[in-house]
């Protein structure tokens, strides 16, 4: 061991140890704060005024008029102070406060005639009267540059630490992928889709088209508009409760046309009070987050003076912007904008400012989506920030909107998707399915959830998405039927018989109503005598029965038993319908190692060892598929008795 000697003694010595101990436990701090060029909240005095800077129309960055009212102490969050000013000019008056301005950077001016930044315009209550709002003091913005650092120029995909080790894994090895899945969804899988298996059964997922109120009492953080193209009633009945769960508000607008953006290419720069936004999805849709550039110190940028999701680390693209025009409302004005020219990246996302650097471009997901309609065959192209949170939603976002870019769908329709998500070195994600008066949430369903839960998993290390295609293909006619009976001949049979059932088909709007259709199931020829359930079901049973027969097979401990979780689901289609027949026996897993019929004595000295934990058991179904050319909906079952030898 080391000793250091210091001319310090004694108590003064024991004193500076201290106080180097609590300095590095308490991790970072505070910047000092450059008094010449900033303004600090102990040096404002109520009545003090000064301007502000922001964007209102294209690129020419214009000043209104601010006044200091107070400052509020510990006000939003612990130990964050938040300014309070009343604007004037630039029509605030008549606007308020507009989304859009959060980022606007204040001015005061000091005793000196020195015009010292203050901080950036970033909260306002919903329906004030006046435009009086809450500036984020600039020490607390610059402290986010202090923290996030730019990444590592890749980062790729793998396993992490098993999850049993990681988070306590119950009996049966691994995490059961409800669980996965409930970490990152947030709320139930839509019913009558495959994935909603994973529901716990106390979750219902909630009506259609249902939105979280909104509060508008209190100050908060300015909303940021959420420039993009107008999204289709079906795509906000699916993302509404995500954007709102986020903070965000979905504007409907137009995007900066080609020839303007090549005109002021380059030219545009950002500085304080120009147009700062974040490019979450290019291409042939867009949505982008639409604030203010606060202040640029070198190659760094700060900006928005809250949060944009609040991710903390994370990669955005960061662009400067153009506003078409500022749309005044009683509610909430906003400014209509987008995106020039990606010129950096955002690298924090913290609740008092944004922070990024300008040079390197961050990594986007590529998005394929292929749409075969009335039209014929139609590609789109896109480009989707990558992100754990959002980045699922945003590609989602994009595969609606493909589909609905001309119309909604026929009334009587039928929908096949094929969803392939490439994860780099874990592996690819792939999901098949067709449905039918559903509109085209199955497709969403198969691509969002996997891809978050993917990307939110209970591990130390997180899968990347490399890239994604989709396609579609969308038939004018409803092609569904529900199980309306089923009988069979007989109720007896020997081992090795054939079992064929007669189901009677209910059709939706089709002629005839009723049709009457067979299907086998070949008994094996050593099943034991007793007496069995013959189900008939869809898909979504078929998967609801697997897992309740073998449970081993949707948990997992790493990524890529996650993913192969996954692609089980993908395997099993809509259009087919599964006869089943639980065989009663089994065996033992040890995770996903299958090991039947073991005798007792086997069974009790594995379950003496330390695989204990990883042990649970399962049981075997007979399984016969039969493809149709409808989607099966509804369960049927029919009672059988096997015997070697009949009755006499």
């Amino acid at each position: 061991m080391h000793v250091l000697h210091s001319p310090i003694g004694g108590k003064n010595r024991l004193v500076a140890v201290t106080i180097l101990v609590v300095s590095i436990l308490a991790g970072p701090v505070l910047a000092e704060v450059d008094r010449s060029v900033y303004m600090t909240t102990d040096e404002l005095k109520p009545g003090m005024k000064g301007y502000g800077k922001t964007v209102m129309s294209g690129t020419t960055i214009e000043t209104f008029n601010v006044e200091v009212l107070s400052v509020m102490h510990n006000a939003f969050y612990a130990k964050q102070d938040i300014i309070l000013i009343r604007c004037s000019g630039l029509n605030l008056e008549y606007s308020g406060i507009i989304g859009g301005m959060s980022g606007s950077p204040c001015y005061i001016r000091d005793e000196q005639g020195r015009e010292r930044l203050i901080g950036a315009i970033a909260y306002g209550w919903t329906f004030n009267k006046d435009p009086i709002c809450g500036v984020q003091p600039i020490a607390q913005m610059l402290d986010v540059a202090n923290v996030r650092k730019p990444k590592p120029d890749s980062r790729p995909s793998g396993d992490s630490q098993p999850a049993s080790q990681a988070s306590g894994a119950p009996r049966g090895g691994g995490i059961p992928l409800e669980d996965w899945l409930r970490r990152s969804a947030g709320e139930p899988i839509p019913a009558n889709c495959r994935l909603s298996i994973l529901n716990s059964p106390s979750e219902s997922p909630p009506p259609a088209g249902t939105v979280p109120p909104v509060t508008s009492e209190g100050l908060r953080p300015l909303e940021i508009p959420l420039m993009m193209s107008s999204l289709s009633q079906e795509s906000m009945a699916f993302l509404g409760n995500w954007f709102k769960r986020h903070g965000l508000t979905p504007l409907a607008a137009g995007g900066v046309p080609s020839a303007k953006k090549d005109a002021v290419a380059g030219k545009v720069q950002l500085e304080p009070g120009s147009s700062l936004c974040v490019a979450l999805v290019s291409g042939d849709i867009f949505i982008d987050a639409v604030g203010t550039c606060t202040a640029v110190i070198g190659d760094r940028v700060l900006g928005f003076g809250h949060q944009l999701m609040g991710a903390g680390p994370v990669e955005y693209p960061l662009a400067t912007g153009f506003i078409h025009t500022v749309i005044p409302s009683v509610m909430r004005s906003n400014k209509l904008g987008g995106t020039l020219e990606v010129v950096g990246t955002l690298w924090g996302d913290e609740a008092t400012a944004v922070f990024g650097t300008v040079g390197r471009l961050p990594t986007l997901v590529p998005m394929e989506v292929v749409v075969n309609d009335l039209r014929g065959r139609q590609a789109f192209q896109y480009k989707v920030v990558h992100e754990n949170e959002s980045t699922g939603a945003f590609l989602t976002a994009c595969l609606m909107e493909s589909i609905y870019t001309h119309h909604d769908l026929p009334i009587d329709h039928t929908v096949r998707h094929t969803v392939e998500v490439d994860f780099g070195d874990l592996g690819t994600y792939t999901s098949s399915n067709v449905s039918s008066q559903s509109g085209v949430r199955e497709a969403a369903v198969d691509l969002m959830y996997p891809v978050e839960t993917l990307l939110n998993p209970p591990l130390v290390q997180k899968a990347r998405v490399r890239k994604v295609r989709a396609e579609i293909t969308i038939e004018d006619k409803a092609r569904r039927a529900t199980i309306y009976h089923a009988s069979l001949p007989k109720t007896v049979y020997r081992p090795g018989e054939t079992v064929t059932a007669t189901v009677r088909w209910s059709h939706y709007r089709k002629e005839p109503l009723y049709t009457y259709e067979s299907y086998s199931l070949k008994l094996p020829d050593d099943i034991p005598d007793g007496d069995y359930e013959l189900v008939l079901c869809s898909g979504s049973g078929h998967l609801a029965s697997l897992k309740s027969e073998k449970p081993h097979l949707f948990r997992a401990e790493t990524l890529s038993e996650a993913l192969a979780a996954f692609n089980l689901i993908g395997r099993f289609g809509g259009d087919v319908l599964y006869m089943r027949l639980n065989l009663k026996q089994g065996g033992i897993a040890c995770k996903r190692l299958e090991m039947p019929d073991l005798p007792a004595s086997r069974r009790k000295i594995l379950s003496d060892t330390k695989l204990a934990s990883d042990l649970s058991p399962y049981t075997e179904a007979l399984v016969a598929e039969h493809r149709t050319d409808f989607v099966v909906v509804g369960r049927h079952a029919l009672p059988i008795r096997v015997r070697r030898h009949p009755d006499p």
